[in-house]
């Protein structure tokens, strides 16, 4: 598959990765909080009806409530909401940070293995199987030992090896910019 350039991918995983996803919301939470506290410095009046039921004369009693903070700003429960607001932005930004850095080092990881797959598929794998076979008809020759041709097939192997290894590191930091960018499998 084609990965998207770095800037699309950090784009992807601002704005669909779930951990980012709830941190927003708790931010949105925590600034409705530091609102409803705010609110709550205005009078809040409230209505109060009794009743009061005497042998002879049943008695209704209302009132209105209206309590004048003079001396209570709620100073502290503005403070407490604002400190935990900016608690929770932290906390965004935090791990914000390090979702973009694993981003960065996957989209590097996948990079170099793709360099890697390219210079076997472009000539090394090839170069490696071409010195086998020289290696096997020089022996068939009499012109090499057979310690050289075991040698030009460990060499193969090993080029294989890494080849493999090249894929897998590649398949690997693709699985984990997918996981980042919140992508399912079998949806790209």
């Amino acid at each position: 598959s084609v990965l998207p350039p770095m800037p699309d991918v950090r784009q992807e995983i601002l704005e669909r990765h779930p951990v980012l996803q709830y941190a927003r919301a708790e931010i949105r939470r925590a600034d409705a909080k530091v609102a409803v506290e705010r609110a709550m410095v205005r009078p809040q009046p409230t209505l109060r009806t009794d009743l009061d039921i005497t042998p002879d004369v049943p008695i209704y009693k209302a009132g209105v409530a209206i309590p004048l903070p003079l001396w209570n700003k709620r100073e502290g429960p503005i403070a407490e909401a604002i400190a935990e607001l900016r608690q929770v932005q932290s906390l965004a930004n935090a791990r914000q940070l390090e979702l973009l850095a694993a981003a960065e080092s996957a989209y590097g990881r996948y990079e170099v293995a793709t360099q890697n797959v390219a210079a076997f598929e472009q000539g090394l794998l090839r170069e490696a199987q071409e010195s086998v076979a020289a290696a096997e008809t020089a022996y068939r020759l009499g012109e090499r030992s057979i310690l050289e041709v075991l040698d030009a097939q460990r060499v193969l192997r090993t080029v294989r090896l890494d080849f493999l290894n090249a894929q897998f590191d590649r398949q690997l930091a693709l699985i984990d910019l997918d996981e980042l960018r919140a992508i399912l499998p079998g949806r790209k």
